[in-house]
């Protein structure tokens, strides 16, 4: 619960509130229940007589139940005559989200007299969109977004309150606040109940939210029972479908591999075309191309029905037409998509928006690790419309100039400046402070384009297409050889963040070009300087790599993209690292990001954490970032990634084998992985680690895949 939020959710419903239990009215911190990008819920306020419950403790261990445990503060009767002391009265409230907010507030007399008491339930909906709610959104139009629709007058019933909202976009939106019985008395906005507790009696309030979308007046029957043991059930199967991981260390394995795996539940919804991770609560629970495909790759080694169904809905909406407001080319992976009333006016271009420079080749990378870990042809052969079409992107619109590299520049109103997954409007930056000029062409982006050609030459290679083959491993060449060229700073002995409107190179030292280790385009000799420098003391905290130097002008650890660490970025230069053979440096991070999750709230790694320094000597713990999304899809995916880069795990499924070459770390001495999804079937193996080399024991394996214990020949 950073930050005091607690967080439930389940496919587009999410619920944000404070630790309380609470939705405080007036709040600015984004609390409320949410609903397709609408707050269906902006007030719900739990009062004793009048009075906030003292909090004991709170817990959303199982990710889909929160628990509150509450005392009463000192109650006085009677004007005064009567005192019920503090800690009579035990206060539960649990909830979960089943298609919409189910809670039950359960309220014991603990004490040894009667007691009266008024229970009181303040309740309000605003029907903001998620835009209004973060303060991105002014002046629309000559609009303020918050003024656009009408609210209806609130119905009070003995069953509870209705609020309703006709929306500018023609859309009728209500929220139904539903009682299991009768209030004593209630208004427009608030529900009183009053009882006579006897000596150890309980009472208990059964509380159903349920937002709704459209003119649907159907009654809601309130089955909070049956609705638990059915998201029970889909949790169980989540489960079940999961890659088995246990360790003998009791952090890694019922802490940080646990969380990640319960949060990545929560983020998953499921679409016709399949599994699909929205990117983080509470701002971007939405499908977010970038995220969702770094997401799915990390994920491959836990889940690959995740990667599938996000590959297939990304080509389901990739764009086919020249729209510049929107920033569509035919052939681009969007960037973000919304659902709510200002996306429906067209107010906002998220209807999708396609302003991103790298979710085109990360969707085609996306897909060559799909192909090396399942070797599903039928899905490869169903998609190869969409790889066609990103391959042309690529070329045809990525490269504004025709100078070999994919470049971006900002064209729609209300879009976002820096396209990069550092997308913060002052994260690509001159020395003296200014604004790089656009069109830019950002390090890593270079990278993933090189990635993708070859990887998907290789496969097209093993199926026999020839000429494309060749022409795009033609093309990786000589993208690799001007990428030397004008990427390499000989004064700093890095690579540029990127390239200018000029071809000027941006002289910063970032974490960018370590995802350039990981895409194969670096030079084995250079990956040995970019390794010293990204573990260097102005790179490396100790917890993780800086996204920028400390050297820089620009450098804050507390600022978003400069000087932060954030675990997604670590897990992709680990793997990098890896790939160079640079193993000792690979392990150094992976500890550093593992120690810094195991002391995090609840071993939960967020979007970010602060850049500072690690101070063993004092046995600091990171710094938490105010306002990161927690959770994460690529934070929680970064736990396995990381995990999958430590045990050398590289699957070639379409050359019928897979690499294992376990690396020491973090004081584990036993690993076993069961039911890994490779090839045409399911991998199990155990790593024992006695003080020397791993020992790597297969326990099943397909029989049409050879496991290699060594690592993958290195091909750049």
């Amino acid at each position: 619960m950073p930050d005091g939020r607690v967080v439930l959710k389940e496919n587009r419903i999410m619920m944000v509130s404070d630790e309380m239990g609470d939705i405080p009215a007036g709040n600015t911190r984004g609390l409320g229940l949410y609903f397709s990008d609408t707050r269906f819920l902006s007030t719900y306020e739990f009062r004793l007589n009048g009075l906030q419950p003292i909090l004991l403790s709170s817990s959303v261990d199982e990710s889909y139940v929160a628990t509150f445990q509450m005392v009463n503060p000192v109650l006085l009767l009677d004007e005064g005559k009567r005192r019920i002391p503090q800690q009579s009265l035990s206060i539960r409230r649990t909830r979960f989200i089943h298609g919409g907010l189910h809670e039950r507030i359960g309220i014991q007399n603990c004490g040894s007299e009667p007691v009266d008491i008024e229970c009181s339930l303040c309740v309000d909906a605003d029907f903001l969109d998620m835009f209004d709610v973060r303060g991105t959104v002014g002046a629309l139009h000559g609009h303020q977004a918050r003024k656009l629709g009408k609210p209806r007058m609130p119905v009070v019933s003995d069953a509870g309150i209705v609020f309703g909202y006709d929306g500018l976009d023609g859309v009728f939106r209500q929220t139904q606040v539903l009682m299991d019985n009768a209030p004593a008395s209630g208004d427009a906005n608030t529900l009183t109940y009053t009882y006579r507790l006897e000596p150890k009696q309980t009472v208990r309030l059964v509380v159903d939210v349920i937002p709704v979308i459209g003119e649907d007046d159907t009654a809601f029957a309130s089955l909070q029972d049956e609705a638990l043991e059915a998201l029970q059930s889909s949790y169980r199967h989540w489960q079940e479908s999961t890659t088995k991981i246990k360790t003998d260390n009791a952090f890694l394995d019922r802490g940080l591999l646990r969380r990640s795996q319960m949060d990545l539940r929560i983020l998953v919804e499921e679409f016709e075309t399949g599994l699909l991770p929205m990117a983080g609560i509470p701002w971007y629970s939405v499908p977010f191309g970038r995220d969702s495909l770094i997401t799915s790759i990390q994920m491959l080694m836990v889940n690959p029905e995740i990667a599938r169904g996000t590959l297939r809905y990304l080509a389901e909406h990739r764009g086919r037409k020249v729209d510049r407001e929107r920033e569509e080319e035919p052939g681009k992976i969007l960037h973000e998509l919304r659902y709510g009333e200002l996306a429906n006016l067209k107010l906002i271009p998220h209807t999708p928006y396609y302003g991103t420079v790298d979710a085109t080749p990360l969707f085609l990378v996306c897909l060559v690790e799909m192909m090396d870990w399942l070797n599903d042809t039928d899905l490869f052969v169903e998609l190869l419309p969409a790889t066609l079409g990103a391959l042309n992107w690529i070329d045809e619109f990525g490269d504004l100039d025709g100078d070999g590299f994919v470049e971006y520049a900002e064209r729609a109103r209300g879009g976002v400046r820096n396209q990069g997954w550092k997308d913060s409007s002052d994260s690509l930056l001159y020395p003296d402070g200014r604004p790089a000029e656009l069109p830019a062409a950002l390090v890593e982006v270079q990278g993933y384009v090189y990635q993708a050609k070859v990887g998907i030459s290789r496969i097209l290679e093993r199926m026999g297409q020839l000429p494309l083959a060749e022409r795009l491993a033609r093309e990786a060449g000589e993208l690799r050889r001007k990428f030397e060229l004008k990427f390499w700073l000989d004064e700093e002995q890095f690579y540029a963040q990127a390239l200018d409107r000029v071809k000027a190179p941006i002289p910063s030292v970032t974490s960018n070009p370590a995802h350039c280790l990981w895409a194969g385009i670096v030079d084995p000799e250079r990956a040995e300087i970019l390794r010293d420098r990204l573990l260097g003391p102005d790179m490396f905290s100790g917890w993780g790599i800086r996204t920028l130097s400390s050297r820089s002008p620009h450098y804050n650890p507390m600022s978003y993209h400069n000087g932060t660490v954030w675990p997604h970025d670590n897990s992709i230069a680990v793997a990098g690292l890896r790939r160079y053979r640079h193993t000792e440096a690979a392990s150094q991070v992976i500890d550093g990001i593992m120690q810094a999750g195991f002391r995090m709230p609840h071993y939960r790694l967020p979007e970010l954490f602060c850049g500072f320094r690690r101070d063993q000597r004092f046995n600091n713990g990171p710094a938490e970032y105010l306002v990161s999304c927690n959770p994460q899809a690529w934070g929680a995916g970064a736990a396995f990634h990381l995990l999958q880069t430590a045990l050398g795990i590289v699957p070639d499924a379409t050359a019928g084998r897979v690499y294992i070459n376990p690396l020491p770390f973090g004081q584990l001495r036993n690993v076993e992985v069961r039911g890994m999804r490779v090839g045409s079937g399911r991998l199990s193996f155990n790593v024992s680690y006695n003080g020397g080399r791993p020992h790597v024991e297969v326990v099943e394996k397909p029989d049409e895949l050879a496991v290699v214990l060594d690592e993958p020949p290195l091909i750049t």
